[in-house]
């Protein structure tokens, strides 16, 4: 019971500050970075309002998190670099070893593999609607060697803000669309995900083609 409810609270808070942090003048961005190994950094950035919560309380909260996580799983499965805050703005930042920590840490979905394999894990590609950096809509089966290229699927919540750092070239990314989100190019290796969708909407995922 009491690990349910550091975790519940774990994600509340990383939510609002997930949430908010666009909405701030001159606030960050969180993003999410994956590295050549298949590691992966989320960097959480935004304001709460201290009425609720605190530097230190959200801080030991984010321990308690790593410290139960890593007694299940890989000793370095994941680790908590740094929970800091300036001029209003706070800053969280947390390494995986795989995107499997992350989406079993997080409790929400994040495939990286090839479209082979997405289709493997059950990912309904084929009813996605993709778009090139030149905003042309692509049907993913017909493009050249499409099983082969590489595709990150996110998943996240109503109110996010969330930019995605690639290793390698962005080809397509999902139109935005009934789902609530905005979803659009940020350079050659990175997208950024607004989902506006609303409350009551549980979460939508975004699909990244890249090689």
């Amino acid at each position: 019971m009491k690990k349910a409810r550091g975790v519940m609270l774990l994600a509340m808070a990383v939510l609002v500050l997930a949430g908010c942090g666009s909405q701030e003048k001159g606030a960050g961005v969180s993003s999410l970075s994956f590295g050549k190994e298949g590691e992966v950094s989320h960097q959480i950035v935004g304001s709460f309002e201290q009425d609720y919560y605190d530097l230190e309380g959200l801080k030991s909260l984010a321990e308690e998190r790593v410290e139960e996580y890593c007694a299940e799983h890989d000793p370095e499965s994941v680790y908590l670099e740094s929970v800091k805050e300036k001029g209003g703005e706070v800053s969280i930042l947390f390494h995986y070893a795989t995107a499997e920590d992350y989406s079993a840490f997080n409790y929400r979905q994040l495939f990286v593999g090839t479209v082979e394999e997405a289709r493997k894990e059950g990912y309904d590609l084929d009813s996605v609607a993709f778009i090139s950096p030149e905003k042309e809509p692509i049907e993913l089966g017909f493009t050249e060697d499409a099983d082969a290229k590489k595709i990150l699927v996110i998943e996240t919540k109503s109110g996010e803000e969330l930019l995605v750092n690639l290793e390698g070239k962005i080809l397509y990314i999902n139109q935005s669309a009934d789902s609530g989100q905005e979803v659009s190019f940020a350079g050659k290796k990175s997208v950024l995900i607004r989902d506006q969708a609303p409350e009551e909407k549980a979460s939508a995922l975004t699909y990244i083609v890249y090689q």
